[in-house]
């Protein structure tokens, strides 16, 4: 119910996170550009032409201008029938049909690119007009020939997308995370073992669902103790599921690259005990730095499901990516649920690896919709010569 609720638009703190990618520029944009990939996917590589923007998500202009065309043509195809109902609905709803379901769940549409499907029936609309206009102006006796040209484009068009998608590489790590999954599940087999690890850390994975890791640990997760009921768990866990890596004794599986499983006892022992690093920042977040990366820790938890941001200014303007030149900094927000925050002892811990150029300053706290709830910065020593 809560997952239905959120896809037509209720959450508004939801949609406070994402409310850029919903301005209808920006919304009907990525649209129009998976509608060119769905007619002309051989043509229209998506991963190709894909460019995304930090700031506003897809952003590719001259493919989307090609999912106009294709619409435009739907149109002119539409008006050229208009005097025959019985097509005019039939075509019309093909067109139209997959913009009623965008514009109702849009606020799931916009992050899913397989929602285009959404969208099907206008290639099939776009050919049968193309089909029609060759027809009209063709010798009777080819028409048949162009019915077959039809059907071998489209067929070599879609075959043309099977070169498109993850490669072995890929798909390699995938199986890698599996064994990892299988190894875990094995090791937490002990009569009510359980595992604790936050229902939403969608970054447990390499790719796929978000949620995927915890069907593969189906009866042996445990979840935040603030989720509601059905989701909260009635004793801490016997281990604790995390991506991030650290050298301590609580740490079970050592030979592992991507998920890794530790004695939970332990391991809320090694927390209490390890040296932070040098405080840095006193926030509504006290933030600490060591060894290339931060610590935000908050005994209280405060204000744990706004979103942080991370703004890193480097020594060299040569280290910002593209798309944040104009800005003079690289963007790194994350979420306490989503990028593996961990709650022990009533309090919260989070770390964020830095990136591995010289910095000249760091700017952090955290914001909801377009409010800054918190901000401090820190400016970092020149590196020695």
């Amino acid at each position: 119910m809560q997952s239905a609720f959120r896809r037509f638009g209720g959450d508004e703190q939801y949609n406070a996170r994402f409310d850029a990618r919903l301005e209808p520029l920006v919304f009907a944009t990525e649209q129009f550009y998976r509608i060119a990939v769905m007619t002309l996917p051989s043509a229209v590589n998506p991963y190709a032409i894909k460019a995304r923007d930090p700031e506003y998500g897809l952003r590719d202009y001259s493919a989307a201008a090609l999912g106009v065309l294709a619409v435009g043509v739907c149109l002119a195809g539409l008006a050229s029938i208009r005097r025959r109902p019985d097509a005019l609905i039939l075509l019309a709803t093909l067109t139209f049909a997959g913009f009623c379901w965008a514009l109702a769940v849009r606020h799931n549409v916009f992050d899913h690119d397989f929602e285009s499907v959404f969208y099907i029936g206008i290639p099939l609309a776009v050919f049968t007009f193309a089909l029609r206009y060759l027809r009209r102006r063709a010798r009777v006796r080819l028409a048949p020939f162009f019915a077959v040209a039809a059907l071998a484009v489209f067929a070599v068009s879609v075959s043309g997308m099977a070169s498109i998608g993850e490669g072995p590489e890929h798909i390699a790590v995938e199986a890698e995370q599996m064994a990892e999954y299988a190894a875990v599940r094995e090791l937490a087999a002990a009569d009510g073992a359980t595992i604790y690890a936050q229902w939403d850390t969608g970054s447990i994975r390499h790719g796929g669902a978000p949620w995927a890791w915890a069907y593969l640990l189906a009866g042996k997760t445990i979840v935040d103790p603030e989720q509601p009921e059905p989701h909260r768990p009635k004793q801490a866990g016997d281990y604790l599921l995390t991506i991030t890596r650290e050298d301590n004794p609580a740490l079970l599986t050592p030979e592992h690259r991507y998920v890794f499983l530790y004695d939970w006892t332990l391991y809320a022992e090694w927390l209490r005990r390890v040296d932070r690093g040098a405080p840095i920042i006193n926030g509504d977040w006290q933030v600490y730095l060591r060894d290339g990366h931060l610590t935000y820790e908050s005994p209280e938890c405060a204000r744990r499901d706004a979103r942080f941001f991370l703004h890193i200014v480097p020594m060299a303007q040569s280290d910002l990516i593209a798309g944040r030149q104009k800005y003079g900094y690289n963007g790194y927000d994350f979420d306490f649920k989503l990028d593996g925050g961990l709650r022990w002892d009533g309090g919260c811990v989070i770390e964020r690896p830095l990136p591995g150029y010289d910095i000249a300053e760091l700017r952090t706290g955290q914001y909801s919709a377009d409010v800054r709830l918190w901000e401090e910065n820190y400016q970092l020593p020149a590196p020695s010569p």
